[in-house]
């Protein structure tokens, strides 16, 4: 038995060694790169995508569990483009609440993230090369399309080149973790109204206190032993809480899409979406005319929703989310061919699909 053990022991050290030598490797790789781009001057040299490491990351991987490729090649991609240029993501939210989670989901521990007050704010911090990316809610499952955000793609020429998923979750934190301390819990409006149900019947003689976010919540109760606070898993690892209770939604159902913009549509994957906004006009059979270039073309459409404009001389913008990138050939026709046809139409963006 200890025999085999130490075999066992061995292996799994001759592993991390090699796991470490690649990790060296690789990041001696990029550090060559970045020499060699600096001497190339202004002529382009581009990396394999994120999406196209991780796909063969995936087919190559046959021992090691599948939903764990993703998340440490993404900790790897990100730690090597740190040695490129380090990151700076602008977020629409507070420290520790659902954007800033989406945005270390997706792109790792090693860019600096900034909340920021506002979409547009977001939208503009990227164009003005403030943040190299952005983190900007899309839609949530309870509530539709945020229509902030759909208004900052129209009016900017931000380009929406990835997407994130984050299901709504709420813990209760303190600083002890005992429930039986707590007489105040401090929350957001919104963070209150998704778990109050919940908090009326597992708390009933607590206090719930609505500040104005998540971070406010996790300060309030970092300084007060008998409060504690609403908030998301990231912010209590941000605050140094102690969890009293996990999932205390209403609704465990509810998620938010989250886009990633930035100045540059991303390279065609083969499993792709593209988003563009078109303003067919306001006559009988307008949005039927519109969409027949992408039928005629086998295109399949995933989503389509209208907005009132305004300021423009059309009533509705219609937005369109397709599968297939807008290289390839049909769904560039067809787009250039719903262009000719309607009063107005724009690429918001062309992404990887979500797997």
């Amino acid at each position: 038995m200890k025999d085999r053990l130490g075999r066992i022991t061995a292996a799994l050290e001759e592993a991390d060694r090699q796991l470490v030598s690649a990790l060296n490797a690789r990041a001696r790789a990029i550090r060559e790169y970045t020499a060699l781009r600096e001497d190339a001057g202004d002529e382009p040299l581009r990396l394999p995508k994120k999406a196209t490491v991780i796909n063969i990351a995936r087919e190559l991987a046959k021992e090691f569990p599948e939903s764990s490729i993703e998340p440490v090649f993404r900790e790897v991609l990100s730690a090597c483009t740190e040695l490129i240029t380090p990151d700076l993501v602008a977020y629409f939210g507070t420290p520790g609440d659902l954007a800033h989670a989406a945005a270390r989901d997706y792109f790792g521990h090693a860019p600096s993230f900034r909340p920021t007050d506002t979409v547009e704010a977001v939208l503009e911090a990227v164009l003005h090369g403030h943040a190299t990316f952005g983190v900007v809610p899309l839609e949530t499952s309870a509530d539709g399309a945020i229509t902030a955000t759909l208004k900052g793609l129209v009016d900017t020429d931000a380009k929406l080149c990835a997407e994130r998923v984050a299901p709504l979750r709420y813990q209760l934190l303190s600083q002890s973790g005992d429930p039986a301390q707590v007489i105040k819990i401090y929350g957001s409006a919104l963070a209150i109204a998704a778990c109050e149900r919940q908090l009326r019947s597992r708390y009933p003689d607590a206090i719930l206190v609505d500040v104005q976010s998540g971070e406010a919540a996790a300060l309030f109760a970092s300084g007060d032993d008998q409060s504690a606070a609403l908030g998301s898993p990231l912010l209590r690892e941000l605050h140094g809480l102690e969890l009293i209770e996990d999932r205390l939604e209403d609704d465990s159902n509810v998620i938010t899409r989250f886009g990633i913009v930035g100045n540059r549509l991303p390279s065609r994957t083969g499993k792709d979406r593209t988003f563009i906004a078109v303003a067919p006009g306001d006559e009988p059979g307008a949005l039927h005319r519109a969409l027949k270039p992408l039928a005629d073309r086998e295109i399949n459409l995933t989503r389509i929703e209208s907005r009132p404009s305004t300021g423009t001389q059309w009533r509705h913008v219609f937005f369109l989310e397709m599968d297939g990138h807008i290289t390839d050939r049909a769904v560039l026709t067809g787009v250039e061919e719903l262009r000719r046809i309607s009063r107005y139409a724009k690429v918001i963006g062309s992404y990887p699909r979500l797997s």
